[in-house]
């Protein structure tokens, strides 16, 4: 006499199965529901894309070699109040000539980001209150008021 196991059922799954039709369940339960943004990141790479994002519009400027020296100004605003034109930790960020330089200061200056503030021989630039509200805005991620110049 030997022992056998009882035969399966076809009507009784097995857990394999149970986990394929547990998936599909939820997969057809959360079909509708919207896919979740991807969370805001705030390196400096991300914040300096979303800068690059928000000046084109703003300033009408599609190069993006200029848009990218337009965001480094703007994101070496969060560390610091007001920055010297030739800031040297800027300047060497940026690699650019002098006359390169002011080019992008007077730019950010004619859209009303920033304003001058002479100390002395020096150019020194500063946010404007419109300049320091629309940084904030791009820099959590909120979408700014469009203001072109």
């Amino acid at each position: 006499m030997t022992l056998s196991s009882p035969p399966i059922s076809a009507d009784v799954p097995n857990a394999a199965d149970a986990a394929l039709v547990a998936a599909f369940e939820h997969r057809v339960v959360t079909r509708d529901e919207p896919k979740l943004p991807e969370p805001l990141r705030f390196d400096a790479a991300s914040v300096q894309a979303r800068l690059r994002q928000a000046l084109q519009p703003r300033l009408r400027q599609r190069d993006p070699r200029r848009l990218r020296v337009l965001a480094i100004i703007c994101y070496h605003f969060l560390a610091k109040p007001s920055l010297f034109s030739t800031d040297p930790a800027l300047v060497k960020a940026l690699a650019l000539s002098p006359s390169g330089l002011t080019r992008a200061w007077s730019e950010l200056r004619q859209s009303g980001l920033v304003t001058l503030l002479p100390v002395g021989r020096r150019r020194c630039y500063q946010l404007s209150r419109e300049g320091e509200d629309w940084l904030l805005a791009v820099v959590k991620g909120a979408a700014p008021v469009a203001q072109t110049l």
